[in-house]
């Protein structure tokens, strides 16, 4: 990472600042899936691995070990989730950065960073997006730099949910090339660790219950579910137009409780097409039809499976941002209306009031202000 630059470093501090004290303000109450990723989590942490007792992919109990070791608190999958929330902060604005080589760039993706509420709140319940975002924006960066250990973050981040996956072509295309150079054996030193990784997860869940993954698959949610006797996997999958309708509705609809602006879908789609000169281009488009094809083949879904995807179309649409930046008000009256359902259904239980909920807009509004503040005054197209 190229050296900061004063003012990008007090405004990254105080985006994160903020939004610790935001996170603070909120009340966690542990529910569902939650309890299995804390259950597993404590487990370990007196020594036992245990997959036959807790369903799920249980990833980020993993980092929360340490944390329960040093605070004994049963929220700590929270806390875990609130750090990985916290870092994605300067993740996101250095990726927009990167991407486009100017730090309006970075203002306006950690903008849609912020303006996409489901992994913040959702993790006050116990549940982990917030990390699954985190590693998304992780490989992201990692593939934009050209980092050799991009593989690495992107099997952990598939530990933590399996999304994640589909985001290989973003690196892979790097990895292999020129194979049997010396420098690039390397890089595959690093995929093949990233393998073993996943694949020594994968292993001991499976000697453990004797799936290749105990998770809450289809009609595990009628019911009680056994987590000792999970349904085949395979049951999650089935053929038919109803889950690719699904995704559709779980991008564009916000009454689904979707990540992002629906405006946003529309012109990072545009984008990709249109922007010859962007970044990985191809290889975000066949992370995006991975990401498709994935979710619309599982016999459920829900918006947050399309974290890969939202990103990846967020990052595409700061083209689109920095040639009209008038389609920002766009954005944030558009994102309202993605933070209300959220508030309605998840939000309230949390927060006190949605003045304090709605704490992210407030931020990037005034990130947008500061920085249409400071473009007037810089005569550097490219500050």
């Amino acid at each position: 990472m190229k050296l900061i630059k004063k003012n990008e470093f007090l405004l990254i501090v105080m985006a994160m600042l903020v939004m610790a004290v935001y996170l603070w303000l909120a009340t966690p109450v542990m529910n569902d899936d939650g309890f299995h990723y804390e259950g597993f989590a404590e487990s370990l942490a007196q020594g036992k691995l245990d997959f036959k007792s807790f369903y799920g992919f249980q990833g980020l109990s993993f980092f929360a070990v340490p944390i329960f070791w040093l605070t004994s608190s049963h929220d700590s999958i929270i806390i875990a989730s609130t750090i990985f929330s916290l870092l994605s902060v300067p993740l996101a604005y250095f990726i927009g950065k990167e991407s486009y080589g100017n730090r309006r760039a970075g203002i306006y993706f950690l903008i849609l960073f912020l303006l996409t509420p489901y992994p913040y709140t959702t993790m006050m319940r116990g549940f982990q997006e917030a990390a699954v975002l985190f590693f998304v924006l992780l490989v992201i960066y990692a593939s934009i730099r050209k980092r050799p250990w991009s593989p690495v973050a992107w099997a952990v981040g598939g530990v933590v949910k399996p999304f994640v996956l589909v985001l290989f072509p973003l690196f892979i295309k790097d990895l292999l090339k020129n194979p049997f150079d010396k420098a690039q054996g390397r890089k595959i030193a690093w995929l093949i660790l990233g393998l073993l990784i996943g694949g020594l997860y994968l292993g001991a869940s499976y000697y453990q219950t004797g799936h290749l993954v105990n998770n809450a698959a289809i009609n595990s949610y009628q019911g009680n579910f056994d987590p000792g006797n999970p349904p085949p996997l395979g049951e999650s999958f089935v053929l038919g137009i109803k889950g690719y309708l699904r995704v559709g509705a779980n991008l564009l609809l916000h009454f689904r409780k979707i990540m992002l602006s629906p405006f946003i879908i529309v012109l990072g789609a545009l984008s990709l097409l249109r922007n010859k000169n962007l970044k990985l281009r191809k290889e975000m488009v066949l992370a995006i039809i991975f990401n498709f094809l994935l979710v619309g083949s599982l016999s459920f879904s829900f918006p947050k499976y399309l974290l890969p995807m939202t990103a990846l179309f967020a990052l595409a649409s700061v083209w689109y941002l920095l040639k009209y930046k008038w389609l920002m008000i766009l954005v944030f009256v558009d994102s309202f209306f993605v933070f209300l359902p959220i508030w309605n259904y998840f939000g309230r239980v949390y927060w006190s009031n949605i003045y304090l909920y709605l704490i992210p807009f407030w931020l990037a509004a005034a990130l947008f202000i500061y920085e249409r503040l400071l473009a007037k005054h810089s005569h550097n197209p490219n500050s």
